[in-house]
């Protein structure tokens, strides 16, 4: 049976499995525009504003009637007329044949009715359905406002059958595999809150708590920057859920694995729907630090395995407290405030925080440091609740049970947390300098 296919280059696929593409723009756009609206009359005006626009050749009606002759002559199936001539413009008539877009929201719409009570299925149907995608729908064919329509409506509905595949993973019990692409999608789409939603819960059932702060900054950054707006009450709930360490938070249960699908194509081989690349570069926000473990391609989708992998803690380990609001390990332990009204106690050699009374935001805030093992960090906060970090510049007194500290490798690694430490400290003073701020003005 033959398959008209979209979700990329306009081709048609053969009952033999051959694949046939149109050769020039103009035949793949009306080629596009006749599937997309298969047993529908369409007039030539609508047609021949689709191919040319406003600056329609002389003769339009001739030039059309041009193009739709070699693309009969170019579709399979000896016996089918395909494209059938009425008085006032062109039908198709697909027969038994099929299209890409059929099956994808097929299969996108049972995940998504799956995932309530079987993440595990749910997330392979999604990713069936995310595997059709071979670039930007209706790629090279949209010239006009129906082609450009659809294109549109179908890059919204692969943007939420992601969303639905990273929620069945994070379901699953997968935290550690997916931040890489949740990083790069909400770079990508920066106005999307649900993938900064879940971005945030990777990151914290990762032991990453800090990472996860940063983040929601971001997005609140970003969209007051080009909306004017605050986040939404979704993001906002999370972020209470984070500071008070809410125990819907944590991984669900050890589920049975299912089989793992074969990997999907990324997306970012192609250019945008909107004709824009996404480069990494200095105009797209910072993401969060990823791990050495972490470096699976951003767009890659992430297999469904549903075994509940543990929260990834900090290799390097100090030898006093553990920081248990941020699931990490180290000298400096982290705040473990449960509402509002309380004060951050960080339990370390001189270190703590105070938030004044009533601040929403005052628990569970992670010391920047904690977790990652530094033994040298004391800091104080004033009555403004910002964090005086004072004791940054000696030495960092990571663990060393290697015994490999005098290695170039790391000491690498040595300067770069260093780094991160003084990124998280200057995030978590905006963070509580932004909660007195509200709290002053209501």
């Amino acid at each position: 049976m033959s398959e008209f296919r979209l979700l990329g280059p306009v081709t048609v696929c053969d009952t033999a499995g051959g694949v046939i593409a149109p050769s020039g723009p103009k035949q793949r756009a009306l080629l596009a525009t006749l599937v997309l609206h298969a047993g529908q009359l369409l007039s030539v005006d609508r047609l021949v504003e689709e191919l040319w626009g406003s600056a329609p050749p002389v003769n339009a009606s001739n030039a059309l009637q041009a193009h739709v002759a070699r693309l009969r002559r170019l579709l399979p199936a000896p016996g089918h007329e395909w494209i059938s001539t009425l008085p006032t413009g062109y039908l198709l008539a697909p027969g038994r044949a099929s299209t890409d877009v059929a099956r994808f929201t097929r299969l996108s719409g049972q995940g998504r009715a799956a995932l309530p009570h079987d993440p595990g299925q749910a997330a392979q149907l999604l990713q069936r359905a995310l595997s059709l995608w071979r670039g930007p729908a209706l790629q090279d064919s949209r010239h006009g406002p129906l082609c450009t329509a659809e294109a549109d409506r179908l890059e919204e509905q692969r943007l939420t059958a992601l969303e639905a595949l990273y929620e069945a993973s994070l379901q699953c019990g997968r935290s550690t595999g997916i931040t890489a692409g949740l990083e790069r999608l909400s770079a990508d789409h920066p106005l999307r809150e649900r993938f900064y939603d879940l971005l945030m819960l990777a990151l914290y059932r990762g032991g990453r708590q800090a990472e996860a702060l940063g983040v929601y900054e971001r997005a609140r950054r970003h969209l007051i920057t080009t909306l004017g707006i605050e986040p939404g009450p979704a993001l906002r709930a999370r972020l209470e859920a984070i500071l008070n360490h809410c125990p819907t938070l944590t991984p669900p249960p050890h589920q049975t694995p299912p089989p793992s699908p074969s990997p999907s194509p990324s997306l970012h081989q192609h250019p945008s729907p909107t004709g824009r690349s996404h480069p990494s570069g200095p105009g797209r926000p910072p993401g969060p630090a990823r791990s050495r473990g972490d470096r699976t391609d951003p767009m890659a989708l992430p297999a469904p395995a549903c075994a509940a992998d543990p929260p990834a803690l900090s290799p390097l380990t100090g030898p006093a407290a553990s920081a248990t609001s941020a699931g990490m390990t180290g000298p400096v332990a982290s705040a473990g405030l449960t509402g509002p009204g309380a004060s951050a106690g960080l339990m370390g050699p001189g270190a703590s925080v105070g938030v004044p009374a009533g601040s929403p935001g005052g628990a569970g805030l992670v010391a920047p440091a904690a977790g990652a093992g530094c033994s040298d960090l004391t800091g104080s906060a004033g009555p403004t609740g910002s964090v005086d970090l004072t004791d940054l510049g000696g030495s960092a007194g990571f663990a060393d049970p290697a015994g490999v500290a005098g290695s170039a490798d790391l000491a690498g690694e040595l300067a770069h947390l260093r780094a991160r430490i003084e990124e998280l400290a200057r995030d978590q003073q905006d963070l509580l300098r932004r909660i007195q701020r509200d709290q002053a003005v209501h």
